[in-house]
């Protein structure tokens, strides 16, 4: 068995039980299978995803598992049982609790939903005076010592490097990006047998694979509305930061705050003053920090990685 079918089982857990239950079958026999041995726990389409791996191979008018020691060994690498690899073949209900895990990495909680709502929130009260000042007001009895105690221009950019610190250990915390590599590989290779097939002109094995291709289209979308699970949190951290700001540099309560400050090229311009559009100089100066500190943490996670699994 070659390593690319190696890694494909190990990120397979559905080919992974269909083996295990044709290859339990065979053991459990002379060594052979045919479609009647497991039509009672794997339906069409996983007999036909074996055969298309290559993992069943013809032996007369019957089929034997390609390389059963190699096969047996990766099944257990998987940590995949016998008797729940068939549970979870069948047409049990019960049966797809052994995927359960792979959904809930990235399925949105309860808590998700409560953050994304506040989220939603806090974006639109940016929109309307009164609630933006009460969060401003509530925010600048944490902040106002540090404001106080710095440059304006240094508060917006301490402000803007703590949060990107903050939203970029939670998106790494909670974005499953490898299981959108994943299904991006599998995809990759459906495409290609599906291909294959059309080419050889087996009809059979076209349907299967345009059935399976439904499916990963599937969990395509359940991996990709997973990566916006981060930002219902991340927004949560940056939008109360943002609208103090945006309170701070117009409320006249906070006098200690400069009117206006110098840029390079510009000369002294207001904090207020509209530089693009409804930008505000203020925010240009945030986001600039922000991208610079996003840059640099990713530059560092990306040494450290590679140096730490060294």
């Amino acid at each position: 068995m070659d390593d690319a079918l190696r890694d494909r089982l190990r990120d397979d857990p559905a080919l992974a039980r269909a083996l295990a239950v044709a290859l339990d079958r065979a053991e459990a026999g002379d060594g052979t299978v045919i479609w009647a041995t497991v039509s009672d726990a794997l339906d069409a389409e996983q007999w036909g995803r074996l055969l298309d791996a290559g993992l069943l191979v013809p032996a007369g008018d019957r089929f034997v598992v390609a390389d059963p020691t190699a096969a047996r060994a990766v099944l257990d690498d998987c940590d995949v049982e016998p008797g729940a690899a068939e549970a979870a073949a069948s047409d049990d209900p019960s049966a797809v609790e052994g995927t359960a895990d792979t959904d809930d990495a990235t399925s949105w909680t309860r808590r998700d939903k409560v953050a994304g709502v506040a989220s939603l929130a806090l974006m639109a009260s940016y929109q309307f005076a009164p609630v933006r000042d009460a969060v401003g007001q509530a925010m600048h009895a944490v902040l106002g010592p540090v404001e106080a105690a710095l440059p304006f221009v240094a508060t917006v950019a301490l402000l803007a490097v703590a949060t990107t610190v903050v939203t970029t250990a939670l998106q790494r915390r909670l974005r499953d990006a490898e299981r959108m590599e994943r299904v991006k590989e599998r995809m990759e290779d459906v495409r290609e047998r599906l291909s294959a097939a059309r080419e050889r002109g087996d009809e059979a094995a076209v349907e299967r694979l345009e059935a399976e291709q439904r499916d990963l289209l599937t969990d395509q979308f359940a991996a990709m509305k997973g990566l916006l699970r981060p930002m219902a949190w991340t927004v949560l951290v940056t939008a109360p930061v943002f609208l103090w700001l945006s309170w701070l540099v117009a409320a006249p309560a906070a006098a200690i705050t400069p009117a206006a400050t110098v840029f390079p090229f510009l000369g002294r311009v207001a904090w207020t003053a509209r530089l693009v559009g409804p930008v505000q100089a203020w925010m240009v100066w945030y986001v600039g920090c922000s991208l610079l500190s996003s840059l640099t943490l990713r530059r560092v996670a990306d040494r450290v990685a590679p140096a730490a699994s060294a």
